[in-house]
């Protein structure tokens, strides 16, 4: 179905080798070609002490599948039997399972903080000892709307996200050798992206199809003066979709 076209997968080396898997398996040529890096938190101390009494939370939130990857890293003990996580998207939620954990919330259709705020068991939080690992930085809206629904919440730093290790002459050479369509996962690995890039790459990655699977990120791309942008739906499975039927119906409207 991708026979002959030649896909970036821009996700930490980490988290890639599912999507790449798909692409291989549909016929694409796909890279991998890292936009951000995953690395263990500057300060391990509170992760640490997190772990060790995680059995005193009334729910865990990861916000996404690194913030797993990085707690059970560092566990020491099964997870609580009893302890309940909630993610905001299929791949943490897929993640979870894989991992063993019986309990996990996961929005239904929106795959973002909004949408896991949304979950009905998210709703009464007054009083309830949460905590939330994620990387260094992000959005504040998620750890907020918890506090002001009276939620104990502990914010943990569980890893942290770096610029990519590539530099212009990788970036330059695979613009030459050839790009069907890029993959992008994160508003910030478009950042790193378009950083890295001057004067003639630039203009190269403007005039490149990129494949997102949430509107923040076609957001971001655009302001950064990308022009062809499609939409997919969320996980690898969904982002698998959306190229899919992309390329099978061409003048399908770019978002």
């Amino acid at each position: 179905m991708l026979s002959g076209l030649r896909l970036w997968v821009t996700r930490p080396s980490q988290q890639a080798a599912g999507l790449i898997g798909l692409l291989h398996a549909a016929g694409a040529d796909a890279i991998s070609l890292p936009l951000l890096e995953i690395a263990p938190p500057a300060d391990p101390a509170p992760l640490r002490t997190a772990l060790a009494n995680i059995g005193q939370f009334d729910l865990a939130v990861f916000i996404s599948p690194s913030a797993l990857d990085a707690v059970f890293e560092q566990l020491q003990q099964p997870w609580p039997a009893g302890l309940a996580v909630a993610v905001v998207g299929p791949g943490s939620e897929k993640r979870a399972r894989e991992l063993g954990i019986q309990d996990v919330i996961c929005p239904a259709l929106q795959f973002d903080s909004e949408g896991l705020l949304q979950e009905p068991r998210m709703q009464v939080l007054q009083g309830k000892k949460l905590v939330l690992f994620r990387g260094n930085g992000g959005r504040e809206l998620l750890p907020n709307a918890l506090q002001e629904r009276g939620a104990l919440l502990t914010l943990i730093t569980a890893y942290q996200r770096q610029p990519p290790c590539f530099d212009l002459a990788r970036l330059t050479m695979e613009l030459a050798t050839g790009c069907n369509g890029i993959v992008i996962s994160s508003s910030e690995a478009a950042q790193h992206l378009f950083h890295l890039a001057g004067g003639e790459a630039r203009q190269a990655l403007q005039s490149r199809l990129y494949f997102v699977p949430h509107p923040r990120i076609a957001e971001t791309l655009n302001a950064l003066g990308a022009k062809q942008i499609v939409l997919t739906d969320a996980g690898d499975s969904g982002i698998l979709r959306g190229i899919c039927q992309h390329f099978t119906n061409p003048r399908q409207e770019s978002k």
